[in-house]
Parts: C-alpha cells; structure tokens; sequence
C-alpha cells in the first residue's frame, strides 16, 4: 500500500509532530481530525487547576508528556451513573486543559469520553435498557434509557461546541462506547434476553423524550452563589438556550464547575433522580426539565426527523449513533464501539502457537459473526446508512497490569501480542477495514537489575510486557540476563523466575518454564524474541492490524503520567512516546 509522504506532518518541535485534523478523503483509513501516524493516548481527567508544563498530581498533568489523547469516563462513578441525567462537566473541563497542554508541549491534543448507555461490566444487568418509572432496585433510579441517552448527547454537544483549539484548528472530542457490553452479551449468549428488553416502542420513545431535553429552548433565572461572592457575573442572572447552552454559560460566567459536579445544585446536579441531594420532593432544575419531557415529549419534528428505530439490541444501538451524528456531524465528534478479546470465552485463548487461520476460527470469525447478525450498527452501516457508521472500533485488554491478575491471562508474551493484532486485524478487514482503537493497554514495563526507580507496590514489582513489545527497551539484554529474577512465589516477588502454568488451557508454554523463558520463547523456538530492540511491532499494527491509536494506562494500571490509584513508572512511558514522535510509525494510505 501506499505510505502518507512524511513531508506533510514532519516534527516542528522537540516534542511534537504535527497532529492536524485530517480530512477522510485525504488520509484513508484513518480518523478524520486524528494524526496521520499511529496515535498515542492515556487516561486523565479534569485538573482542579490549570495544568503547567510542570505541574504534577493531578489528573490532567501532561506537561512535558505529551500525548494526542487523553481519555475519562462519563460522569461522576464511572459506571454511566444510572439514574441520572449527568453534565457534560468532564468534556468541558478538560477540553480547557487539553487546549492549554496543547499550547504548552507544542503538540495537538483530543479529548476522549468514555460512555456507558448500558453496562454489564459488573456482571449481566437489563436495568439500563429500561425506560420505566418504576425505580430500578439497584440504583434507585426512574427512566433509565432516556436518561442514559441525555448524558451521551449532552457529551457529544460539549465536545462540539468546545473542542481543543491549538494554532488557529479545532481538535474535536471523541467517544468511546459501552466498554464490556457486547463481550459480556457475547460471551453469555444472552442476546435474546437483550432483545427482548428492547421492544422498538420504548426506544423510540426514549429518544423522544431526549430531543425534548437536548433541544427545547428554555430560560433560567439564575439565584444560586455557591461560593457565597459578591456579585458573581452569574448571580441574578437569566439565561436562556438548550440546557447544555445554559450550562455553558453559566460556566463561562465562572460559575464553580464542583457545584455542578455535586448532588445539591439548583440548576444541575449529580443524584438520582436529580433529586436535590438525591431524596425528598425538590428537583434540580435539569430534573424538572427530565420529568416534563417525559410526560409530554415535544420537539421540533421538521428540525429532528427520528428514525423509527427497529426492536432489539441493534435498533438501541443505531439509536446511540444517530444521537451523537444528530448533535456532531460526520468529521467532527468521532465516537466508536468497543469489544473484548475474552468475548468468545475467556482471555486464554491467546496464548497458544495459533496460525492466521486458527485465530480467524478461535476469536476474529465468531466475533465478526456475532457483530455482524447482532450488532452490525456498531462496526458498519446498519439501517441508517453511511452517515452514521461509527469511525472506528475499540478493543482493550484486562485493565491491570500483566503482574496483577496471572489467572485472568494478563502474562502476555511477544506471542500473545502477535495474536492480538492478528485477531483484531481480521475483524478490521470483516468490516472493510474499519481503523482500530487499542484501548486501556497496560503501560508498566520488564524490571531489570540495576534500574533506577523500578514500578513496585509494597515491595512487589509491576511490571507489562506491552510498551516493550512495541518500543523495545535497549537497558534490557537480548537473553533477558539481566531481568529482576526473584525468590518469591508471585508474580510480583519472583518476576523473571516465576513458574508459569503452562497447561493447554493456560499459557501453552514448554512445562517447566519460568517467566523469563516465556518471554524469550516466540514463533515455536525458545529464546527466540529480543525485547531491547525495536521489532518494529508498530508498524505491524497500524499496517496489518489496522491500529491507528494506543490508548494507555487505567485507573488501576500504569499511566503515562502517575494520576489516580495507577503505580508511578517515574517517566519511563512518556520518554518512550516523547522519543516515538521523533520518527512516528504513520498509518496506511490509499
């Protein structure tokens, strides 16, 4: 295939490439305001105060690590907050950030929502496909779906309207779907009961009741002065708009975004219900606002021309798409679904001496199978057209580090990570090739002897395979002699001598083998892959597996920045990307 001409997006600074929005006719098979090299990304989350180039601790913290993404999940418990009609506070916020880090590291950054509209990540639930009134058991809230669809829109709207702005060009946002839904509907079986949840009546009528909210013009009279001020710009105020509208202009005003954030704001809060403070008879402005909408569900019909969405999953899901396509147009907000590698069964599976072939039957068929009869609006054109096809589809890995979970497969080899990519690679190509999202992927590195600030945690070292797999690490001996080789009996303790389980269902290594000697063994051979070089794994992934962004790090797993419960990698990650930019691994062209 033919390469993008480098003299197009060359480096300009020390830091940084050029990361321009990029037009889909121009850079096929690529996102469009994404960077025409394979991105990198990390997980982050709005500052209490505006980041500096050296400012640490807090989420947002990306000065002097730069970075074309960072991405949060939606909301106040990350889980998409049944009940609640949520702000879009987290977009708006660290679209400031992202737009002063962007000035400050010289390089392009997006924001990345992560959205739940159902979630299942805890185990099989339909509460969130409900529209009922009756309350659901385990959150207490009324009007699930609606509720759910107005935080996704309202999302999309904030990412619209206020994008990342760096040297005269708008960096839009992007969305990032229902993490472990479809893997978990998948994996058991549990499509009909999906489907049944979801007759097209109650569907439709729940979109209705959104575009009443999303898009009614209304007024607000503004008494509230949470921070006791004299004569804020904000207080005793009218506004009138879109409750997203309002809600931009009360925090251009200076309105304390952490009232918002809060359960007992009069105009919008975070409790069930919105409910001030999440019991009694009083709601929130937004709440009183919900409950008119779902009583009587106007909206301008010649302006917005729902769809009559189809019954069952794929209908719901054609839903979500024409929501964020309604309120950002092809180009702009770009927003993709997500899966998992243990959809067919577990995460085991990749740890085997599989040929293109047997991964294609193993995994990449039955998903690409699955998607397509149950799912096809997530990954292609479903019904409603080309218009609104996602831009790209996501796959993750077991969010923690590989040292925390052996019994959740998280000890990847060279091996195993070749197996990835070929198997999200053929689902790509299922779906004419759709750009893929490598999401949450563990960025703890191999601990070696004599390293300065290895990662531990109580005395355990954490460690992942997966930046050096894709970086190489030259401190690391092409035998791994040098790997810390502990006494222990877990992961942590024993690192390079831990004894792997190496049965057929597990990891298929050689009996006997220790870690060390499952890194090295790769394509049947025993000491047979050299971790401190560069393999040149990138490229395989943007050309083959159609990879246009890695997404690192997780609450719980290393970042490229230490924030959240996630374990300091004292700078090695972003030193890796930083040294990346220089020579970016660029994505396919027609």
């Amino acid at each position: 295939m033919k390469k993008v001409a480098k003299a197009a997006v060359l480096c300009t600074a020390a830091l940084a490439c050029a990361g321009g929005a990029v037009s889909p006719s121009l850079a096929a098979g690529t996102v469009p305001g994404w960077p025409l090299y394979l991105a990198m990304g990390a997980v982050g989350g709005p500052n209490i105060d505006p980041p500096t180039i050296n400012s640490t601790g807090e989420d947002d913290d990306f000065g002097g690590r730069p970075v074309d993404v960072v991405f949060k999940y939606a909301g106040v418990n990350g889980n998409g907050d049944p009940g609640i009609v949520d702000p879009p506070t987290n977009a708006t916020r660290m679209t400031g950030d992202l737009t002063i880090l962007s000035g400050l590291n010289n390089h392009a950054m997006r924001v990345a929502i992560v959205e739940y509209t159902a979630q299942m990540s805890g185990g099989f639930s339909l509460a969130d496909f409900s529209d009922s009134p009756i309350p659901d058991p385990a959150s207490g809230g009324t009007y699930l779906m609606a509720r759910h669809l107005i935080s996704l829109a309202s999302d999309t709207i904030a990412l619209n309207d206020l994008p990342v702005a760096y040297n005269g060009t708008n960096y839009y946002g992007s969305q990032i779907l229902n993490p472990d839904l479809m893997g978990a509907i998948q994996q058991g079986n549990l499509i009909g009961s999906v489907n049944g949840a979801l007759p097209a009546k109650a569907v439709n009528l729940a979109v209705d009741q959104a575009l009443c909210f999303l898009t009614t013009s209304r007024s607000y009279f503004n008494t509230s002065n949470p921070n006791g001020l004299q004569s804020p710009p904000y207080l005793n105020k009218n506004y009138t708009g879109t409750p997203v509208s309002i809600l931009e202009q009360l925090l251009a005003d200076t309105y304390p975004v952490w009232s918002i954030d809060g359960a007992q704001d009069p105009y919008w809060n975070t409790a069930i219900n919105n409910l001030i403070g999440g019991t009694g008879s009083t709601y929130s402005q937004v709440g009183v606002w919900f409950n008119q909408c779902i009583a009587h569900p106007k909206y301008d019909h010649t302006a917005y021309k729902r769809p009559s969405f189809r019954a069952g999953f794929d209908g719901w899901a054609e839903a979500n798409n024409w929501l964020i396509r309604t309120f950002s147009p092809v180009g702009q907000v770009t927003f993709g679904w997500q899966d998992n590698m243990w959809a067919v069964s577990s995460g085991f599976w990749l740890h085997a001496d599989l040929t293109k072939a047997a991964i294609a039957s193993t995994y990449s068929k039955p998903v690409s199978d699955w998607l397509n009869k149950n799912a096809p609006s997530t990954i292609r054109s479903g019904a409603l057209g080309a218009s609104y096809i996602p831009d790209y589809f996501v796959f993750d890995r077991y969010e923690t580090d590989d040292s925390s979970s052996p019994g959740q497969a998280t000890l990847y080899n060279a091996r195993s990570w070749d197996n990835y990519l070929t198997a999200v690679g053929l689902v790509s190509s299922r779906f004419n090739d759709i750009p893929i999202m490598m999401w949450q992927i563990l960025g703890s590195h191999i601990p070696y002897v004599g390293e300065k600030n290895p990662e531990t945690v109580s005395g355990s070292y954490v460690f992942s395979t997966a930046p050096v797999y894709f970086f190489g690490d030259k401190k690391l001996q092409p035998d791994l002699g040098n790997i810390i080789a502990g006494s222990g009996s877990t992961p942590g303790t024993a690192v390079g001598n831990y004894v792997m389980n190496c049965g057929s269902t597990f990891y298929n290594c050689a009996a006997g083998s220790d870690y060390q000697q499952y890194l090295l063994a790769y394509q049947g051979q025993p000491n047979n892959f050299d971790w401190g070089k560069n393999n040149k794994k990138l490229k395989f992934a943007a050309d083959k597996a159609h990879v246009f962004a890695i997404l690192w790090g997780g609450g719980n797993t290393t970042n490229v920045i230490k924030n959240f419960s996630n374990v300091d990698d004292h700078g090695w990650l972003a030193a890796k990307i930083i040294n990346y930019y220089k020579n970016p691994t660029y994505l396919p062209s027609n």
